[in-house]
């Protein structure tokens, strides 16, 4: 409580000073712009994030026919076999789930080789 008397007091010491008044649309903000150094990007690491983006695009793009060859795989064997061509959809989805694997580890070794944090 004391603490508090002695602040009030030495605030009411001072001696009053002169306020200025101004108005509203008369106020700006000053901001003070920190300079700083960017190297730029050199050539590799933009080849890398280019190679991280359609890696990541095409292995979803890879994913989604996979899943859609495996409903058509699944289509089939529960249909009754009226026409002598047949389509090998497990091999077609199995070409894709190993596309997408590779795109995928694509995506994982261009992202660790990528400079994006320093």
């Amino acid at each position: 409580m004391t603490d508090n008397k002695q602040v009030v007091s030495q605030l009411t010491q001072q001696k009053p000073k002169r306020v200025l008044v101004v108005a509203p649309s008369k106020l700006t903000i000053h901001h003070r712009h920190r300079q700083s150094f960017q190297t730029p990007p050199s050539l590799s690491n933009c080849i890398l994030k280019i190679i991280a983006k359609l890696s990541i695009a095409s292995a979803m793009l890879f994913g989604i026919s996979a899943l859609g060859y495996w409903g058509l795989e699944i289509v089939e064997a529960n249909t009754i076999p009226t026409i002598e061509d047949r389509y090998d959809w497990q091999t077609q989805k199995h070409i894709c789930f190993g596309w997408m694997l590779f795109t995928f580890s694509s995506f994982l070794g261009s992202a660790s080789f990528g400079d994006e944090f320093h």
